[in-house]
């Protein structure tokens, strides 16, 4: 990782945020509604929210580790496409401003939580047995700065 510290990191999260924001203020209602060619029929909508809920799983996580808590006992049958599809059924029927208001209250809890961990807390590789050899900050990354920048392009199209 190259970051060295917690500002710059809150920065890298914050830039690479910061598009999809600026997308996601713009689109009329009727926008989000619209099945996307490449998201299996998900809608921008649908989009907003998956990355909204994941903002906000770092959040969760990050709050639960600093607290000495475990975040939530880890699924050997982990599958990544049905906590996808349960993120996707849970925000069906929320209409656009609704996911809008809740994806952008998961990115400031996710800024708010990282605020408050210490450089320790993020970037020490056996700070957090939970996260096995993964440093905090490197499981935070994918649910925000490598994936803000994936679903872009889903919110722009």
């Amino acid at each position: 990782m190259s970051r060295m510290n917690r500002q710059s990191f809150l920065a890298e999260i914050r830039a690479a945020h910061e598009p999809l924001a600026a997308v996601a203020g713009t689109l009329a209602d009727d926008a989000w509604a619209d099945p996307l060619w490449d998201m299996d029929g998900w809608t921008r909508k649908d989009v907003l929210a998956h990355v909204g809920w994941w903002s906000d799983h770092s959040a969760r996580v990050i709050t639960a580790l600093r607290a000495g808590a475990v975040p939530y006992d880890r699924d050997p049958d982990f599958d990544i496409h049905v906590q996808n599809s349960s993120i996707l059924e849970e925000f069906r029927d929320r209409d656009p401003g609704e996911v809008r208001a809740f994806e952008a209250a998961a990115f400031d809890r996710l800024v708010a939580a990282v605020e408050a961990a210490t450089d320790e807390d993020l970037f020490t590789a056996d700070r957090f047995p939970w996260l096995g050899d993964e440093t905090l900050a490197t499981a935070v990354e994918w649910d925000s700065t490598k994936h803000y920048p994936e679903h872009l392009p889903h919110l722009s199209a």
